[in-house]
């Protein structure tokens, strides 16, 4: 969705968005994304001063694979709008560090690419299905949360192997 500047300056009352957005190319862009639902955006779009303000919420159901047991799970994502829009005249004036701001080049503002930053910097970084996900087992990769596997599960730190070993031909030895 396109904002014109312009209606911001004649309007004496924000501008009420209520749309949704189809982000579905970012499954192709974005390995980890494997399905998105259309994108709720509810917010206003007001001018203070010289400065265009975009505040609201988005949300959407993200469906990702689990980094542990490589199932697919959907993560409902919900977040907070909160833009500032400045005339490239004004870009001195403010703070460079501030993530919110952005600059604008033309009279128009880009809210479909706002709410695409903001989906993307809001998906979670480690992807699991839920915290106590068991994983994959090691030997033969049974899904452990599902059912339980008949491995022998033996853990010898790598550096006291040679120490495991004396033990195992002491033991037999007796």
């Amino acid at each position: 969705m396109i904002i014109k500047t312009w209606e911001l300056d004649k309007s004496k009352v924000p501008l009420k968005l209520h749309y949704t957005e189809d982000l579905s190319h970012l499954t192709k862009e974005i390995d980890q994304i494997k399905g998105i639902k259309p994108v709720e955006v509810t917010a206003l779009a007001d001018k203070t001063a010289d400065i265009y303000i975009l505040k609201g919420q988005v949300q959407t159901i993200l469906t990702l694979q689990c980094s542990r047991c490589l199932s697919f799970f959907d993560y409902p994502l919900q977040s907070e709008l909160d833009e500032v829009f400045l005339p490239k005249d004004l870009e001195e004036q403010w703070d460079d560090d501030d993530e919110r701001i952005h600059i604008l080049q033309s009279d128009e503002i880009d809210v479909t690419a706002v709410v695409q930053e903001n989906v993307l910097l809001n998906t979670p970084y480690v992807l699991v299905c839920h915290e106590e996900c068991k994983g994959l087992c090691p030997t033969c990769g049974i899904n452990l949360n599902e059912r339980t596997c008949e491995c022998k599960q033996e853990k010898v730190d790598p550096r006291l192997a040679d120490l495991a070993k004396w033990f195992d031909q002491n033991d037999t030895s007796e």
